[in-house]
């Protein structure tokens, strides 16, 4: 059975989306007592209602432990999942005036990566699909343990991994009666009906059409059946909620039901009646895979997690990289190009032979050699080296995910604000990744026209918009001077995609809306 597990993108997240000095900055504050530090650090904003904040379970939170398991948008993305409201269910009965914690992911997974931490009375958000909820086990410091558990390992290994955490020999994968053995046979069922079988499901009688379709969903591809019992008995247990529907999955919605020990399944149309999680919330572990196949090593995962699958195994933080040294064809000989804080500098040039290419490719001579792989860096169409294309990229995860004070304070040190990403896009067109008040005024006073395009032509707020991004930076940039009827290579304005967003306003968040009325109303 066909599984995507996007592991290119976990990869990257694990390396990026949590970074190292977050995870120390909350580990300190949470050891002296500081949630509301801790969740600074962990570039999560508080909104709790004062009255609630008293008896909601701050005290235990890891955010940064949180933010590594939140769902995140994957193709090609290493943001959060957008748009999602998610209830932290404590290891305890939940009744109807249980203080929760909530929060909330960011509304575009291009956007700010700031998290909204908040508080309600009782569970009910998760019968109308509005939450979804978040067992202990990812974002309490008491239970982290529980993970090791809920991905099918058991106290002497896990899925995939020898007692040693060497890769399972395929051959021997599924062999034995151990919870690991099982999750493997989970994992290697050529069929989904026979993996939720082994899970320990009893599928509905005559639905043998919905199982055969739901082989063939793509959405589905990342369920693990095993994670889904360990984590629907836990809810249970918890909340007194024996009927589950599983949101994620467009055609039928997957339904599981507790009767006594037993767990049935079956595939509805769905149901306002029971309570709901996500698809993307019981994932097979990419992790364990990523690991399996040497691509991630165990001390690069975050510590407490770090400590529950491989105890003992020496921390081993990925650090991104402070330059790279590329060499290239120049003149029929190879040169050397030191990238550095996001500038290009051509080693084996001098000062007015760089001056004198330049000049030349301003009135619209040939470049080539060094000062062409130049001319790609800073947005011209073309193919940079591989290697000079992956320090752009490592780059660009360390600042999004480092957010506004880690890109100022590279500023700070000399990160040339010329930057382009791989599309060609200046940091203005990143700008809703960054806080904009602070940052655009730094930009525009360093030179860079707020209406730069990018390789297809477009804008920042071309990107902005057709990104559906926030509606403060839109009216920002418009009030910056930014030109609604700049043409990309497509012939298109902001105002033309702004006219055809608008024409379903019905599924627009209201703020988007409002700015997009705004910018026609301007334009005119």
């Amino acid at each position: 059975m066909r599984r995507s597990l996007f592991l290119s993108d976990w990869r990257q997240i694990r390396r990026y989306a949590v970074p190292a000095r977050m995870i120390a900055e909350c580990t300190a504050a949470r050891g002296r007592g500081d949630w509301r530090a801790a969740c600074a650090a962990a570039r999560i904003d508080v909104d709790i209602d004062p009255a609630l904040a008293a008896e909601a379970p701050l005290a235990h939170l890891a955010p940064d432990l949180l933010r590594w398991h939140l769902p995140r948008a994957l193709h090609g993305s290493t943001g959060f999942a957008a748009g999602h409201l998610y209830l932290l269910i404590p290891d305890e009965p939940v009744r109807p005036d249980t203080v929760l914690l909530t929060v909330r992911s960011p509304d575009t997974p291009e956007g700010r990566q700031r998290l909204r931490l908040g508080a309600v009375r009782g569970a009910a958000g998760l019968h109308d699909g509005r939450a979804a909820p978040v067992p202990a086990y990812l974002w309490d410091v008491r239970h982290a343990a529980g993970l090791r558990t809920a991905l099918g390992g058991s106290p002497q290994r896990l899925p995939l991994l020898t007692p040693a955490g060497e890769p399972r020999p395929e051959d021997a994968l599924g062999a034995g009666d151990d919870l690991p053995a099982r999750a493997e046979r989970v994992w290697r069922a050529p069929r989904r009906r026979q993996a939720f079988v082994e899970a320990g499901f009893q599928p509905a009688a005559g639905q043998d059409q919905q199982w055969s379709t739901a082989d063939h969903s793509w959405p589905l591809e990342p369920l693990d059946p095993l994670r889904l019992a360990h984590d629907v008995r836990w809810l249970v247990a918890r909340l007194g909620e024996p009927a589950w529907t599983l949101l994620g999955n467009s055609y039928r919605q997957c339904e599981v039901t507790m009767d006594g020990d037993a767990m049935r399944v079956s595939w509805t149309t769905g149901s306002d009646r029971t309570a709901s999680t996500r698809i993307d919330l019981v994932r097979y572990c990419a992790d364990l895979e990523l690991i399996r196949q040497g691509r991630l090593a165990p001390g690069a995962l975050h510590p407490l997690v770090r400590d529950v699958l491989f105890p003992g195994a020496p921390a081993a933080p990925f650090v991104p990289t402070d330059g790279e040294l590329v060499r290239v064809r120049c003149g029929g000989v190879w040169h050397e190009i030191e990238a550095r804080l996001g500038r290009l500098d051509p080693l084996a040039h001098t000062v007015d032979e760089r001056l004198r290419e330049r000049a030349v490719r301003a009135f619209g001579g040939p470049v080539t050699g060094c000062f062409a792989v130049e001319h790609l860096w800073y947005g011209a169409l073309g193919r940079l080296p591989r290697r000079l294309r992956a320090y752009r990229a490592d780059l660009w995860q360390h600042l999004f995910h480092g957010g506004t004070r880690t890109l100022l304070e590279l500023l700070d040190t000399g990160l040339d604000p010329q930057l382009r990403d791989g599309a060609g896009g200046t940091l203005i067109h990143r700008i809703a990744a960054f806080d904009h008040r602070e940052l655009l005024p730094r930009l525009l006073a360093a030179g860079i026209d707020i209406d730069t395009a990018d390789k297809e032509g477009n804008t920042a707020l071309h990107r902005i918009v057709l990104q559906h991004g926030p509606a403060d930076v839109i009216t920002t940039l418009l009030d910056a001077g930014a030109d609604p009827r700049i043409r990309n290579r497509n012939g298109e304005t902001v105002l033309d995609y702004a006219k055809k967003t608008l024409r379903y306003s019905s599924r627009l968040r209201p703020d988007f809306q409002e700015a997009l009325e705004q910018l026609r109303k301007q334009a005119r």
